[in-house]
């Protein structure tokens, strides 16, 4: 048997969060040194390879613990960190002690929104670009760009129509570029003062091909239709006004938009990734 970490959080004067059962059914406990405690729970080394369930009783665990009045913020930790025993979670804690507490103090009170926008070539992806995008503001619109005659294609060679074809795929993906990043600016001008950081990860690639159909805001998209997605770090008291905003630019916008939260602060616990912190993020090495 092992111990599975769950969360590293601020210490506080508990032996085991109430009632708080972990994966295979484990009670969670907490470990503590110096200030901090991680919540841990044991677990048969064999048994690591988990079905859906033991995700959700993972993710139950940590959101629980990170709801808790008592608890100012946590450090969620990647599915898998396992220790032999409770020696080698104080010797992680101490190890750590100073990035987990600076850590701590950065996500302090705060929880984590949500958006993805689906974004393809068959509509706009934003609300119009002038105006104030917040409820009450002005968004002036925009008139479109008459575009010239296309001539009839001539005949092409194979290599012709190769080149051709990719030249058109490198533009798109050019346009899908800059749109996401317009995207970018005008949604972190539209949440500004609601938000304590953001962070964003889009897609790269444009596929050739169509996926499967999904429908959202009556909208028809492929699911491989880039994607953008913005994480923000919200202090709890401004998720309410968050969810104002958003509602706004849903319902004024042709863009196809998802809100999730307020979850833990997963995407903002994590530094930069360098051989120094190689031992938090990929695993626990002593």
């Amino acid at each position: 048997m092992s111990y599975l970490l769950y969360c590293i959080l601020p210490n506080y004067d508990a032996e085991r969060p109430s009632g708080l059962i972990g994966v295979g059914g484990e009670p969670v406990s907490l470990v503590s040194c110096n200030g901090l405690s991680a919540a841990v729970s044991r677990i048969d080394h064999c048994n690591i390879t988990p079905p859906i369930s033991s995700l959700l009783a993972y993710k139950q665990v940590v959101e629980s613990i990170h709801r808790s009045p008592a608890v100012r913020g946590v450090i969620p930790m990647r599915y898998g960190c396992m220790v032999d025993d409770k020696a080698q979670i104080i010797r992680l804690l101490e190890k750590h002690r100073s990035l987990y507490t600076a850590l701590l103090k950065e996500v302090e009170g705060c929880v984590e929104m949500g958006i993805r926008v689906l974004i393809s070539d068959c509509s706009p992806p934003w609300p119009p670009a002038h105006g104030d995008l917040r409820p009450g503001g002005n968004a002036d619109s925009e008139k479109p760009i008459p575009q010239p005659a296309t001539r009839n294609p001539q005949p092409e060679t194979p290599g012709q129509a190769y080149l051709a074809a990719r030249k058109a795929h490198y533009s798109k993906q050019e346009t899908f570029s800059k749109e996401m990043s317009t995207v970018i600016k005008r949604c972190r001008e539209a949440f500004a003062g609601l938000f304590v950081k953001c962070k964003t990860e889009q897609s790269s690639i444009i596929p050739d091909k169509s996926g499967f159909t999904l429908y959202s805001n009556n909208h028809q998209s492929s699911i491989q239709d880039p994607m953008l997605s913005l994480y923000f770090l919200v202090q709890k008291g401004a998720v309410d006004p968050f969810r104002k905003v958003f509602r706004h630019i849903h319902s004024n916008g042709s863009a196809r938009l998802l809100l999730s939260g307020p979850w833990p602060p997963y995407n903002f616990v994590q530094p930069e990734y360098n051989d120094r912190n190689k031992s938090m993020i990929e695993g626990i090495e002593f």
